[in-house]
C-alpha cells in the first residue's frame, strides 16, 4: 500500500499543484477549487474575460506574495532550502487530506480517481510543453518514474 500511496501523492502533486496555487493566491475557493470568476475579477485589468500576460503575472507576483510572508521565516525576501521544504510539505499534507476524503490516512483508488474527476473540470495544464519532457522545453521527455 506504500508505493500505490507514493504514487498516488507523486501524480496527485502534478494533477492538483495548478489548482492549488491559484487557490492560494486568491485566498480560498469552493470545496473543488479556486472561483474563476472571482479571480477574473480580482485580475482581469482589461476586462476582457481572460487573463493576458500581465495579468497572469500580477497574479503570480500576489502569489509569490503571500507564499513570502507565510513561509520565509528568517524574512530575506527569498525562500531558501529549508523554508521551501516546509512549504513543500504542508502543501502536500493539504493536498493528500483533501483527497482522503474518509479521512483513514490512505488514498483508496476511488478517492484518487474522484480527485482526478474534479480537478478535470478546471482544464488546467499542469506542466509546461504539454508532456512529461523538461519544463518549459516542449519537446518529449522520459515518463516519470513511478
Amino acid at each position: 500500500m506504500l508505493t500505490k500511496l507514493k504514487i498516488a501523492l507523486a501524480l496527485s502533486a502534478s494533477l492538483l499543484g495548478g489548482t492549488a496555487a491559484i487557490c492560494a493566491a486568491q485566498g480560498g475557493g469552493g470545496p473543488d477549487g479556486p472561483n474563476k470568476a472571482a479571480l477574473l475579477q480580482k485580475y482581469d485589468a482589461n476586462g476582457d474575460g481572460k487573463l493576458d500576460a500581465s495579468e497572469k503575472a500580477a497574479m503570480r507576483a500576489d502569489f509569490k506574495a503571500k507564499m513570502l510572508a507565510k513561509y520565509d521565516t528568517n524574512k530575506d525576501g527569498k525562500l531558501d532550502a529549508s523554508e521551501k521544504a516546509v512549504m513543500r510539505d504542508e502543501r502536500a499534507t493539504a493536498r493528500f487530506e483533501k483527497m482522503d476524503t474518509n479521512k483513514d490516512g490512505q488514498i483508496s483508488l476511488s478517492e484518487f480517481k474522484a480527485a482526478h474527476a474534479r480537478m478535470g473540470k478546471f482544464g488546467h495544464r499542469h506542466h509546461r510543453g504539454g508532456n512529461w519532457g523538461k519544463s518549459g522545453q516542449g519537446g518529449a521527455g522520459p515518463a516519470p518514474a513511478l
